[in-house]
């Protein structure tokens, strides 16, 4: 709330920003957080505002006005402290000193049980269909040195998502409904956690959280090994994946592909989501004819007009770098570690390791013999005395792409296998695909933490307090994600195919929960006190 002196005396005007900020509260108390919270973490007596209380209103700062945690009273200032569900008085109870407690109670206590309970509420409220859950990971990256890092989720090097393997990370597994992308289950791992690890402990969490383990679970290729498919498949689950190329079968199948000997069926055709105006730009999938099977689980294998441009615009890049690699290793030759044929094999074949070229690129070591003559004494020799002949060897390298092997690897761009146990009279290859085709909404969610909500940086003190505080930004993201879900389903019901929410009034046919906040950033309310009478003012009186 912003107060002013009118100019009138005994007259008072009151500015209050609104937002979105009714909209949050109203699901925040829809989800019971405040109470769910308060049920399982234990509370400080002397303190005049609870922990639950605390952080329903860093959701809102997550959600509207991500904002280092220090400015966090001067974010709250404008606002209407009844649209955050605090009473005039708590305000000034609120800074970052007691967000940063609010936090570490919360880390210490069942934060575990909350999601839960909150999972549970969310599916119950929202009736939520929980018979489709995919599953990934991502790296949450931090700056700094965080030195004593006591927290059971060691912040360490791995391999980073983000591309800077030169920082520290956490993981952070999520899992979400593909009714309407709402995170269910979430854990905080260490930065060097692998994903082939975690699958069996997080199915076992989802089938605790459902009462039931016949869904399917969608994730990535780190899920397709033997030990986690043969579990997930022995208590009743179904799953849905991509067999990794590391199998035989794999190999043996794109062999099949080169030589021409497979035949293709048309299933699907989808509208690029790289071009979404483009009439013309079609994402076509077919199928290979026959059946197919691995460790007696079947395997779709599928051809996709957008990963073979994809492929083809991935081989020509790597095929770039790894040549200017070899023209970088060609400028060091003969110097520091380069002086010997071994190392310099070693330094050219790590290189197209790397890059993935080395089936395309040949490269030849030649080498001659350099002959230097020296005499003992220093001066210029007599014609008489006979020098000491010496000599090294000089390396050089050559290089070239061979066409032929990069036509023949090419002629297998965009073929991929999914690997699932789903039965076939009722799951065919298309419906299997569709179902994978939803992983990257679960992606855009990880998005969504690292750009609107800006999960990083993090500055906070105490390494609870920083897995906490992406605990919150997970309970964030579930109430967005409700909201829009929410929104877009009444837009179904009423066929409505899109909302004058863009810049400009434009056409929105997919809102989004940050649409939704610049809509109604600007919504403010007045109040004129004059003399004791209090007159309340709407902003549409002053357009």
């Amino acid at each position: 709330m912003r107060a002013q002196k009118g100019l009138k005396k005994g007259v008072e005007h009151r500015k209050y920003s609104i937002g979105a900020h009714p909209i949050i509260q109203t699901y925040i108390e829809k989800l019971q957080v405040g109470e769910i919270i308060g049920s399982y973490i234990k509370q400080d007596e002397r303190l005049r505002l609870s922990v639950e209380k605390t952080l329903c209103v860093l959701i809102h700062n997550i959600l509207t006005t991500p904002m280092p945690m220090y400015e966090i009273v001067d974010w709250l200032a404008p606002l209407d402290e009844e649209s955050l569900g605090l009473r005039p008085d708590d305000v000034s109870l609120i800074n970052d000193d007691r967000v940063g407690k609010a936090l570490e109670s919360f880390y210490n206590g069942k934060h575990k049980d909350v999601f839960f309970r909150l999972a549970l509420r969310s599916i119950k409220t929202f009736h939520l269909d929980c018979s489709q859950i995919h599953q990934d990971t991502t790296s949450i990256t931090f700056s700094g040195k965080y030195a004593g890092w006591t927290a059971k989720e060691f912040m360490t090097h791995g391999l980073n998502k983000d591309y800077r393997p030169d920082l520290k990370q956490l993981v952070l597994g999520l899992s979400v409904t593909a009714d309407g992308n709402i995170p269910l289950v979430h854990k905080v791992y260490s930065g060097s956690q692998t994903d082939d690890r975690l699958h069996l402990e997080n199915h076992r969490r989802l089938q605790r959280l459902l009462s039931r383990t016949d869904f399917i679970y969608v994730a990535d290729c780190k899920l397709a090994t033997e030990g986690n498919l043969d579990k997930i498949s022995s208590c009743g689950g179904f799953f849905v994946s991509i067999m990794p190329k590391t199998w035989k079968a794999d190999k043996v199948f794109r062999e099949k592909v080169k030589a021409g000997s497979v035949e293709w069926k048309h299933i699907l055709t989808r509208k690029n989501n790289r071009h979404p105006k483009s009439t013309l730009k079609k994402d076509r999938y077919y199928l290979a004819e026959g059946e197919y099977s691995v460790r007696d689980y079947r395997l779709c294998w599928i051809y996709s007009t957008q990963k073979a441009e994809q492929d083809a615009e991935t081989r020509s890049r790597h095929t770039e770098r790894a040549l200017q690699a070899l023209r970088a290793i060609q400028s060091k030759l003969n110097k520091y570690k380069l002086k010997t044929k071994a190392t310099i094999d070693q330094a050219i074949k790590k290189e197209l390791k790397q890059f993935q070229c080395a089936k395309w690129i040949s490269y030849k070591i030649a080498s001659q013999r350099e002959y230097k003559s020296t005499h003992k004494k220093v001066g210029r020799p007599k014609s008489s005395q006979k020098g000491c002949v010496t000599w090294k060897e000089i390396f050089s390298i050559s290089f070239s792409v061979d066409k032929i092997a990069m036509d023949l690897e090419a002629s297998a761009d965009g073929v991929f296998p999914l690997i699932t146990n789903l039965d076939p009279q009722t799951y065919n290859a298309k419906k299997v695909l569709e179902i994978y085709k939803f992983q990257p909404f679960l992606e855009k969610r990880h998005s969504q933490l690292k750009t609107w909500q800006e999960v990083t940086p993090v500055l906070l003190k105490k390494d609870e307090r920083v897995v906490a505080f992406l605990h919150v930004h997970v309970m964030a993201l579930m109430v967005s994600s409700l909201i829009e879900r929410q929104l877009r389903l009444a837009m179904k019901r009423n066929a409505i195919e899109h909302l004058p929410m863009y810049p400009e009034t434009r056409h929105c046919p997919y809102p989004t929960m940050f649409d939704i906040f610049r809509l109604f950033k600007e919504v403010e309310r007045y109040e004129v006190e004059e003399n004791g009478k209090l007159l309340e003012v709407p902003q549409s009186l002053y357009q």
